[in-house]
């Protein structure tokens, strides 16, 4: 049997109930299978390593474990999973009154074309911009800065009318970058060790993806949506603030509204020209992937894979979340790593209290895009059926975003450009 087979016949013995102890006396949570599809992963594909950590409400940590040669200190590139953190940036931003998700590039940019102007500050990082999914040169480049990288980027034409379509990739999130840096006149990395580093506490973060020199290494030209490097329990400090719905330990380090406003599917409806493989039929918010919706579209978990195989999650529904680290083909790993991430929900799911996203607050300023977020309550009248939440990411055919991108859809006479190219995750 292969290693996609093995993990999906493992994945489908938990849901039957067909492996020792389901639907008999056992212990709290059976985290065997997920152990063992774990080594499996590092078997088969030949990995250095591999490291799981698996958290409930309250910061409960009911699995962190290694596996292969790792130890569970090591700092990896964690491509896409970048989002998240530079959304948390800019999400203190808006709170503090800097920007707003409507800010718009002309607000920031009056030197950019006409049809550039209008673009918010949310539809730069929800792939909503209508901006060219190949990817600017200055991206990779080093030796520029994220002023003059902007600007190369701005002086694409739009491929599409802003917030009349969906097309995955990271120049819009460049922009955005660089308007928090107008904004605020600091630079990126100023600002990301002041709102995210110190009050995170994190140690082993930063935007030198490539470099191997410890400590934070600054770079005048991040990659805003792919290039950061982190560690396993620096990422689980995010997710679980984000899962306590912007509480860090005894902090407030995020609003409740604010949390809600980043994680509204702000791609529903909308024709989707170019995605991930794995990101067909998956909505998409400030930085982070939309990948179950209750019945009312409210929003219960989301997610921000990278191409390397890093996968954090969190699921408000059942109260949990995980950091997977791992540095390999993504796209090769991908389908075994949404079966990872399925089996150990699966395992955690108590099935007895749920949780959403909760509604922004009243009187508070209301993005564009905002209904459809439930309110945070606990108990049977927020459940969905698992048959409901679930159908979408259990379904072979329908893979989780992180996959190597294609094009889906294409606006008229711009579909080769936007098929030819591939943004980084």
């Amino acid at each position: 049997m292969n290693r996609s087979g093995w993990l999906a016949f493992t994945f489908t013995l938990v849901l039957g109930g067909l492996l020792p102890g389901v639907g008999a006396a056992r212990p709290a949570y059976d985290l065997a299978p997920v152990q063992a599809a774990m080594r499996a992963l590092v078997a088969d594909y030949r990995l250095d390593g591999a490291s799981l950590r698996l958290a409930r409400e309250g910061g409960q940590v009911v699995m962190l474990e290694t596996f292969g040669s790792y130890r569970g200190d090591e700092r990896v590139a964690i491509a896409s999973a970048s989002k998240w953190l530079s959304a948390l940036v800019l999400g203190r931003l808006v709170e503090r009154g800097t920007l707003a998700w409507d800010s718009r590039v002309g607000d920031y940019f009056p030197e950019a074309a006409p049809a550039m102007r209008p673009i918010t500050l949310a539809q730069l990082f929800s792939h909503t911009a209508g901006m060219d999914v190949d990817d600017a040169p200055c991206l990779s480049v080093r030796q520029t800065t994220l002023q003059a990288c902007a600007a190369q980027i701005l002086a694409i034409p739009l491929v599409y009318a802003p917030g009349t379509g969906f097309a995955y990739g990271g120049n819009s999130m460049q922009v955005a970058g660089a308007m928090a840096e107008r904004a605020t006149g600091e630079d990126w990395d100023t600002l990301f060790l002041a709102e995210v580093v110190q009050p995170l506490g994190l140690t082993g973060t930063d935007w030198s993806t490539s470099s191997l020199l410890p400590g934070y290494v600054p770079t005048p030209n991040p990659r805003i949506a792919g290039g950061a490097r982190a560690t396993r329990d620096d990422y689980a400090r995010v997710v679980d603030m984000v899962l306590a719905t912007g509480r860090h330990g005894e902090a407030r380090y995020l609003r409740e509204d604010t949390i809600a406003a980043m994680a509204i599917d702000r791609a529903a409806g909308l024709p989707v020209y170019y995605a991930p493989d794995g990101g067909i039929g998956y909505g998409y918010g400030i930085g982070q992937w939309v990948e179950a919706k209750d019945a009312a579209g409210h929003t219960l978990r989301v997610s921000s894979p990278g191409a390397f195989g890093f996968t954090p999650w969190v699921d408000w529904r059942q109260g949990s979340n995980g950091v997977l680290l791992v540095r390999g083909n993504g796209s090769a790993m991908r389908d075994d790593l949404t079966a990872i991430e399925q089996l150990a929900l699966q395992q955690l799911d108590f099935r007895r209290s749920t949780q959403s996203v909760p509604k922004p607050e009243t009187g508070g300023s209301r993005p564009e895009g905002s209904s459809g977020i439930a309110p945070a309550r606990r108990g049977p009248s927020m459940a969905v059926p698992a048959d409901r939440v679930e159908a979408r990411t259990t379904r072979r055919s329908d893979r989780r975003p992180g996959a190597r991108p294609r094009a889906t859809r294409s606006p008229g006479q711009d579909a080769a450009r936007l098929d030819a190219g591939r943004p980084a995750l």
